[in-house]
């Protein structure tokens, strides 16, 4: 195999890969109106399966020229719409003031998780502590950093 064809080969993977975890971040952009996401799994999974459709995909495409434009189209179109989506999730903060704001109780207090949205959640205030402390399921280290919180930020305990 030449180095053109393999340098071909990553070049379907790494879109396919984009392609799909670009969705992912369009629906969890969409979400957000239904108090849903998508956790840090989800994008790794997407992106694997991703990566596979996409090495797939270059064998029937080989000499496709419309068919293969067309997806290049769609494809590239998909991962602009990711990278715009998941710049917006990454870049605004979380409004704590909703009622929707239980779901980031889990990273605000415990951090970087595998089963925790991959993008920013900020610091809660007091009203998204009083909601994290009546809503939402924690552990016993998640509880502590409640605590610690709500003393740090003068909350009144709920």
């Amino acid at each position: 195999m030449t180095k053109g064809k393999t340098l071909n080969l990553d070049r379907y993977n790494l879109i396919g890969a984009g392609f799909f975890v670009s969705g992912l971040a369009c629906l969890d952009l969409l979400l957000v109106v239904f108090c849903a996401g998508f956790p840090l799994l989800f994008y790794l999974v997407a992106g694997a399966v991703g990566f596979l459709v996409g090495g797939k995909s270059r064998t029937s495409l080989v000499g496709h020229g419309a068919l293969k434009k067309l997806f290049k189209g769609v494809a590239l179109t998909g991962c602009f719409l990711g990278l715009l989506s998941a710049g917006t999730l990454t870049l605004r903060k979380p409004n704590w003031n909703t009622k929707c704001s239980f779901r980031y109780c889990g990273k605000a207090l415990s951090g970087f998780s595998l089963s925790q949205t991959p993008y920013p959640v900020g610091t809660p205030n007091c009203r998204g502590l009083w909601l994290c402390a009546n809503e939402a399921q924690m552990n016993t280290a998640q509880k502590a950093e409640l605590d610690r919180l709500i003393e740090v930020q003068g909350c009144p305990i709920p």
